[in-house]
């Protein structure tokens, strides 16, 4: 992990209401997929999906859209389905 300091001037655009993804994995790496929106903050989401696991993993993301295109932006966990680079 690398800490340093950041400069607030070279931010272009915020998203005060952003959507998040949440995915939850069961003991076969399938994965059940849910969209929030409308969440005060990613600690909401996160207790939400805490809630909501039972015995599954889940990973959650910050879901970020530009020029029409969707990414996804890890917050919490990990996909088993990836191989770690």
């Amino acid at each position: 992990m690398e800490i340093r300091q950041a400069d607030p001037r070279d931010i272009s655009w915020e998203d005060q209401r952003p959507s998040y993804r949440v995915y939850f994995w069961d003991t076969n790496n399938v994965s059940s997929e849910h969209e929030v929106v409308g969440a005060a903050d990613v600690d909401e989401v996160l207790r939400w999906a805490e809630a909501q696991h039972g015995d599954r993993t889940f990973t959650a993301y910050l879901v970020v859209r530009n020029g029409g295109q969707v990414g996804l932006a890890r917050l919490r966990g990990t996909d088993p389905t990836r191989s770690e680079d």
